[in-house]
């Protein structure tokens, strides 16, 4: 067998992921490259190269491009094979510099602007980013790297109308792509669109029945509509799968207090507390005897409650208004005297202020449970 034949049986070898019988060939070759043309030795070492890069050796890979750019300064295939390395070692500038090379080389090669586009993005540049993800859709409008790259680009930097117009496109071109469904999702869920949101989930689900984002936006909207009994449906679908996930755990447990479940609310809260301290079950528990009026009780609960979370002042001045409501001046002076700090220095409650406390808990544990759940 001829060196030709050699590296191209080799080169079949790397496409089908047979790296170690194409390595073989390659360091055959390689012993004995005097043999070789100029060509046939860039391809050789650029061979070598790819082997250990593909087996994520990228620092090992660098030196073998390296001597075959010493004899081909524009060998593509090293050019290439360089450039994905140092991006596998994440170094982004020195990826920059070849793939720059390769667009010099080819002004129309729309998936090496791609890849330009993400180390900016890497680098936190947005508007290099942007740039050259706009040129590769230009060159390529169903370039589906670029497409999705520039919806996280705009994603991460919260211009969300962009992100989707391009996440659209990208499901014009493949709409199986899950993770695009769920952060589309996610946006009109955020605007509280959520029966846009809901369309999205559910296209998800279609794909993955079990999806965790999709179970998790569908029952979130759910929350949104007020429709806390649906949402129980799917909260109950998580935890079938995660029965442990205290997140989930404390949001069904919201649930079934706003359809005035209050036990099976409680024996949710008091399950997450078996294992952690966990401030929205204990919260949640809190809430449980305000809605009932059991004042004390929620007065215990909150004194718990500050033990581990000190710094909430809303809980401080709720426990102070329920001593009060309870006729415990000395009591709720006592609050006052503990978290005086937190209360601008002032020389009594603001009485407008601590008597809107109890009004304004159930609003208060609304925003405290938006930020529960970190999105994906």
């Amino acid at each position: 067998m001829n060196i030709q034949e050699q590296l191209e049986k080799a080169k079949e070898l790397l496409k089908e992921q047979d790296y170690e019988e194409a390595q073989k060939i390659y360091n055959e070759l390689y012993q004995n490259m005097d043999e070789a043309t100029a060509d046939e030795k860039a391809d050789i070492l650029a061979g070598m190269g790819d082997c250990l890069r593909e087996q994520l050796y990228f620092e090992e890979a660098i030196p073998y491009y390296e001597r075959a750019l010493e004899l081909d300064p524009i060998h593509k295939r090293s050019l290439a094979g360089i450039a994905d390395s140092y991006r596998g070692l994440k170094d982004w500038n020195k990826a920059l510099h070849y793939w720059f090379e390769i667009v010099r080389l080819n002004p129309q090669d729309f998936l090496i602007y791609t890849r330009i586009a993400d180390a900016y993005r890497k680098l936190g540049d947005f508007e290099q980013s942007e740039k050259y993800y706009l040129l590769a859709i230009e060159l390529n409008p169903r370039n589906k790297f670029a497409l999705m790259g520039l919806g996280d680009l705009y994603y991460k930097n919260k211009k969300y109308n962009q992100a989707l117009e391009y996440w659209k496109k990208l499901l014009d071109v493949n709409p199986k792509f899950i993770n695009i469904l769920t952060m589309i999702g996610n946006i009109y869920r955020n605007w509280k669109q959520y029966d846009k949101a809901i369309d999205y989930y559910q296209r998800a689900l279609e794909i993955d029945r079990n999806n965790f984002y999709a179970l998790y936006g569908i029952a979130d909207s759910l929350r949104g509509k007020r429709r806390f009994r649906d949402a129980i449906k799917y909260w109950k679908k998580i935890l079938d799968k995660e029965p442990d996930n205290d997140r989930i755990l404390t949001r069904l447990g919201d649930s079934y207090i706003r359809i005035g479940k209050y036990a099976e609310a409680s024996a949710i809260y008091n399950k997450v507390l078996e294992n952690s301290t966990n401030k929205y079950a204990l919260i949640g528990l809190i809430r449980i005897e305000v809605e009932q009026k059991h004042y004390y009780k929620a007065a215990q609960l909150c004194e718990q409650y500050l033990e581990q979370f000190p710094s909430d002042v809303r809980v401080a001045l709720l426990l102070a208004k329920l001593y009060e409501d309870n006729g415990d001046t000395e009591k709720s002076l006592g609050v006052y005297e503990r978290y005086q700090s937190m209360f601008s220095g002032r020389k009594d409650f603001d009485s407008k202020l601590a008597s809107t406390t109890l009004e304004h808990f159930k609003s208060y544990i609304d925003e405290y449970t938006e930020n529960e759940f970190d999105d994906e």
